[in-house]
Parts: structure tokens; sequence; C-alpha cells
């Protein structure tokens, strides 16, 4: 887990504990700075064996795409091949999440910016995506009542308990070995 929110950071020392099973850690770091990210990481990971690369709903805290898409490049690029990355972020697909974007963007920091559904796919660019692909996580979820689908875009996808506050899109892939 990585964030550079002080209270998270306190409440984390207090909750997290390791056990002869498995080590937890916390890393105190901005997701900017990927280097210390990675760095720290290594501290308690197995740097050998494939790792998840989890960003969700942080990457929208990063207003530029070509700078959020460093630091997904420079994290991809330190784990090793058979790793993989998963995301979700917010869309900008429906009218109402816009403008409590925009709401929240007036007094909040940091603020949050969303991005279509294809911004977010370019995140996986080189990357061999695996099923369901790029899609909401309501449409990630088989059941019997609504089988696996393959949407050309990313719907709206509302919280029961908040119908139009919240937008999320999902996918995952696994990172390819590097070129000789």
């Amino acid at each position: 887990m990585s964030t550079n929110d002080p209270i998270v950071l306190t409440h984390a020392r207090a909750l997290l504990t390791s056990t002869p099973e498995g080590a937890t850690a916390y890393i105190d770091a901005d997701l900017r700075d990927p280097d210390t990210i990675l760095e720290h990481a290594a501290r308690t990971l197995d740097v050998t064996q494939p790792i998840a690369i989890m960003l969700m709903g942080i990457l929208g805290h990063i207003a530029d795409d070509d700078q959020a898409r460093s630091i997904v490049k420079r994290l991809v690029g330190g784990v090793p091949s058979g790793s993989y990355l998963t995301m979700n972020d917010g869309t900008d697909t429906s009218h109402e999440v816009v403008e409590a974007a925009r709401i929240w963007n007036q007094s909040a920091n940091p603020t949050y910016h969303l991005r279509s559904p294809d911004r977010i796919a370019r995140f996986f660019d080189g990357l061999e995506l695996v099923e369901p692909g790029v899609v909401s996580p309501h449409d990630g979820v088989p059941s019997p009542a609504r089988p696996a689908s393959r949407p050309r875009s990313i719907r709206l996808v509302a919280s029961p308990a908040s119908p139009s506050a919240v937008v999320t899109a999902s996918a995952s892939g696994p990172i390819p070995a590097p070129a000789p």
C-alpha cells in the first residue's frame, strides 16, 4: 500500500502487522515518485516473482495524461515479466459525475480528474489485456442473469448508495518480458 496521507499512515502503522505466512508493509510515498515506491516495495516483495500493481482510484489525482502514463510505465518497467497491472478510475461518461467532479475540485486537495474510457485504456498500451479487458467493474463479473460482454465503451457504473457519484473502469494485463 502506498499513500502520502498522514492519517492513513498512522492507522496503517497501528493496524498492519506481518506473520510468518506473509509480510505486510506500508509505503509513505507519493505516486509521482515511482522509483521510491519500487525501492520500498522491493524491501518486502520478492521482486523475482510476478507482482500485482494495483492503482485503484489514484491516477485521477494526476491531471496530466503524459505524467500519469509515465508513472504507470515506470512502475510496470520495475516489476518482473508475468506481473499484472490493474486499475480503476473515474470516467467522464456522465454529466452528473462531471459536474460532481467540478464541484469537488473547487475546494479539494488533491483534485480529481476524470478521463474518458479511451484515455484510461491507453494506460495499457503495449500490454496484453486479460479477460474481460477494459470494462466497467459491473460488466467485469459475469452472472447467470448477465453473461460476460465486451462493450465498445465503458458505461456509467453507479453505486447503489450514491447513484450518480461513483464511476470507475478497470482492466488488467500481464507485463511482457523485456526486449533483449
